[in-house]
């Protein structure tokens, strides 16, 4: 009589996916849920944060009643994402300033309420004076309130990220369980055909998919040996392509060194300078920070090169080019233009531009004072003995403050450059050009 007999595989698979499946959507209601809690608490953050900077920042414009600059700093915060309108006031109610698209009425509501419809999240934050004691021995004056801020923020976008993150989360767990039931199937065959196993990994490798391993799941030991044979065969050929690619690597790397670095010194070159530039430029537009760019000139580098030969000469720059780096921040870019000229660019100054030119004054300043110092250089041949060479070397410095909406990289730099020959005439000096002297 013959045994009835089952299909493994079902078995396998309904014993496996049932409670991966349980897991999977307990695991996911967990994330869902916390997720989007804190999405919604990150919104609330935001509120909190942006009302209380704008409070901070309305206080003069209240307490003078200047309208134009509290409608400037509400435009600001309304650029933010998510916000939807600025309302300030004074302490009597009195409407200072109100931009964005919500019925400015509605946010005279309590912080952090949501309006009927459930889509506005509203923020208030009372304006408090400030105001200091003029000697140690006066009485602290009291805090006043002298105006109030609202701010009103849309949970339209934050919802939208709720359910897409829903979808992507469902999708990535159907994803999984699809590839479960795949691979339970594929465990539960317990008949496979090593032939077509041993063939297969041979494509396979052939393809160029040295990673392909077979596993030793034979009874034949003929099969056994050639299934090693095959193993050891893709490690090799994949140990010989790691090899190679390593190499390939260093090549691509010594090809770009020698496109965007400069060979003697190591600092950026003109092309990587370029690049660097028109990134800067983009990140001022975004974030409205001032950047520069200083364009400098060794003042007393021909007489070195002319009496001690171009060997020294490449000393003294390698040596200025270690000066001027630190000098710098590491936002901070230095690049050899070519010859004895360097160019200096530095990054995310201050969005006050009056404080972004004090700020690269001070830099350039140093660089300058860094430059200046004596150099004390060691050169030395195989068949003489060593020279030691004292020289002092000052620089004539170029530079000009620009904002991203202001011009192109291009003009950036030939505005330097006509401050750094302005410089020169007085030489070991610092020539700040403004936008408009371009």
């Amino acid at each position: 009589m013959m045994n009835r007999r089952y299909k493994i595989g079902r078995y396998v698979a309904w014993l496996t996916l049932l409670p991966l499946l349980v897991m999977s959507v307990l695991l996911e209601a967990v994330f869902l849920h916390d997720r989007t809690e804190n999405m919604a608490q990150n919104l609330r953050a935001r509120g909190e944060l942006l009302v209380r900077q704008l409070a901070a920042s309305s206080e003069y414009g209240v307490f003078s009643y200047n309208r134009e600059f509290l409608r400037a700093l509400s435009l600001q915060v309304l650029h933010e994402p998510d916000v939807l309108a600025v309302r300030i006031t004074d302490r009597e109610g009195r409407e200072l300033a109100a931009v964005g698209e919500v019925d400015v009425p509605l946010m005279s509501a309590a912080e952090g309420r949501e309006d009927p419809t459930g889509d506005i999240l509203l923020f208030r934050q009372p304006i408090s004076s400030t105001q200091l004691a003029l000697d140690d021995l006066e009485d602290k004056p009291a805090v006043q309130q002298i105006g109030t801020v609202a701010v009103a923020m849309s949970w339209k976008q934050t919802r939208q990220e709720q359910i897409k993150m829903m979808f992507v989360v469902i999708a990535a767990t159907l994803g999984f369980l699809l590839l479960v039931l795949y691979g339970v199937f594929r465990a539960s065959r317990k008949l496979i055909d090593p032939v077509y196993r041993l063939s297969g990994a041979i494509q396979a490798i052939g393809r160029g998919e040295l990673h392909t391993r077979i596993r030793h799941e034979v009874e034949i030991d003929e099969l056994g040996k050639l299934t090693d044979g095959i193993n050891v065969m893709a490690e090799q050929l994949q140990q010989e392509r790691a090899h190679l690619q390593l190499r390939i690597d260093e090549a691509t790397e010594q090809l770009r060194q020698l496109a965007f670095f400069d060979t003697l010194t190591g600092l950026p070159n003109r092309r990587l300078l370029s690049d660097r530039l028109n990134q800067v430029l983009a990140a001022s537009m975004r974030s409205e920070r001032y950047a520069a760019v200083m364009f400098m000139d060794l003042d007393k580098f021909k007489p070195l090169n002319d009496k001690y030969g171009h060997s020294v000469g490449d000393l003294l720059l390698i040596d200025a080019a270690r000066r001027i780096e630190s000098c710098l921040r590491a936002v901070d870019t230095v690049a050899r233009f070519g010859g004895d000229e360097f160019v200096v660019l530095l990054n995310e100054l201050d969005v006050d531009r009056e404080r972004s030119i004090r700020q690269a004054q001070i830099v350039a300043e140093k660089i300058r004072a860094t430059l200046s110092q004596p150099y004390h250089l060691l050169y030395q041949t195989a068949d003489q003995p060593p020279l030691a060479v004292d020289h002092e070397c000052t620089v004539s410095i170029g530079m000009v403050l620009f904002h991203g909406q202001q011009a192109n990289h291009e003009q950036v730099l030939a505005r330097a450059d006509a401050a750094m020959y302005q410089a020169k005439e007085s030489g070991n000096a610092i020539q700040f050009m403004d936008e408009s002297m371009g």
